[in-house]
């Protein structure tokens, strides 16, 4: 496949088939992801890979994923946004426990922090964390290559989950990507587009 196409087919699915991802497939998205450029020339980053529903489980119940979404309130929430990023929100918000746990395999991403995130004073202590999202987005097109799709979910109880899946306290988690084949029938949704002239610029602003 021309790296255009995966680029193409890359897109966030929420919905999946009951269908087991070849563990070839896997092994190939994160050999992939480590080809990814690294701030410190140490690619450190790891990947739990998850396929056992207790584990899942644990992942929704640290994220406080098995109460009821209130729709109504969700909406209001939206309501004057703009209406692709709302629709967007409105269609994931509600699918968060439900594709935790009906995806054939979870990756959590982890790595090790320069610094920890809310103790960053400079763009650079960042640079660790633009590294394991470059290794991430090697992995999401590797996967796409192969018709498989994921959705990245950025977990608001890091310490929980390390603590339910014994990661180190110095490493932190990067996303938790729920993996598999698209669901059939499931839309995608529409994407916004870009000139990409109207966001070039050259020399100056």
């Amino acid at each position: 496949m021309e790296l255009k196409d995966a680029i193409e087919k890359r897109r966030t699915v929420r919905d999946f088939q009951n269908r087991i991802v070849p563990e070839s497939i896997l092994d190939y998205a994160i050999g992939n992801g480590f080809k990814a450029p690294t701030y410190n020339h140490q690619r450190e980053w790891d990947f739990i890979v998850i396929n056992k529903l207790e584990t899942k489980l644990q992942l929704i119940e640290a994220e406080q994923l098995n109460k009821p979404v209130d729709s109504h309130k969700l909406e209001k929430i939206f309501e004057n946004e703009e209406s692709i990023m709302k629709a967007m929100y409105l269609d994931a918000i509600p699918k968060q426990h439900k594709m935790i746990l009906e995806a054939p395999t979870v990756v959590v991403v982890v790595y090790r922090p320069k610094v920890r995130v809310e103790d960053a004073k400079r763009i650079y202590d960042l640079n660790c964390l633009a590294s394991v999202w470059a290794c991430i987005e090697n992995l999401l097109l590797s996967l796409a290559e192969h018709e498989v799709y994921g959705v990245t979910f950025i977990p608001q109880h890091i310490n929980v989950i390390k603590a339910k899946l014994g990661i180190p306290d110095k490493l932190e988690i990067a996303c938790i990507i729920p993996v598999g084949y698209k669901a059939e029938g499931s839309g995608m949704l529409k994407q916004k587009s870009v000139n990409i002239y109207e966001r070039m610029h050259k020399e100056k602003w």
